[in-house]
């Protein structure tokens, strides 16, 4: 039986459609943390990509929105892949992580309807989800370090 979910918003049906204040938002969102990646990187760029003939990095909202549009896509594949080969090889073994299909389904479902900004959000809840229960359950291996307990060589937050 799975647990009433905390997030009642993030599971709502939404149009097949991404939403254009959606994508504006992580547009914005990209657009915030491009400065931080920036400063965590292990070398800062010395001076802007510029990309042959003319300068490609000069403004363009529909070139931006694009681009985020498909890194975001990028981004929730890989981590659908991950999630759900997570669940898939734990599951069974770790009752708790039985809550996280139904949010990583969905997922999913929204992510095949292009609807980029909710299947993230999902995606987002199901890795909150998944620390949740690890740090209740020592026991369940790391997201990122490996399928099984076999696979884990840290369990330690980076």
């Amino acid at each position: 039986m799975f647990a009433p979910n905390p997030y009642p918003s993030a599971t709502t049906a939404s149009t097949s459609q991404p939403q254009p204040a959606d994508v504006q938002q992580l547009v914005g969102l990209l657009g915030s943390l491009m400065p931080l990646l920036l400063r965590l990187g292990p070398q800062p760029l010395e001076q802007p990509f510029q990309g042959g003939p003319g300068n490609v990095m000069v403004p363009n909202p529909a070139i931006d929105h694009q681009a985020a549009e498909n890194l975001i896509a990028d981004v929730s594949a890989h981590a659908l892949r991950t999630l759900s080969g997570y669940l898939e090889a734990n599951a069974g073994r770790h009752a708790g992580l039985e809550t996280c299909v139904p949010i990583v389904t969905q997922a999913a479902q929204r992510f095949a309807a292009r609807d980029y900004a909710e299947a993230f959000n999902l995606i987002w809840l199901a890795y909150r989800a998944i620390e949740t229960i690890r740090a209740a359950d020592p026991q369940l291996p790391p997201l990122r370090g490996g399928s099984t307990p076999a696979d884990q060589t840290s369990s330690s937050i980076h």
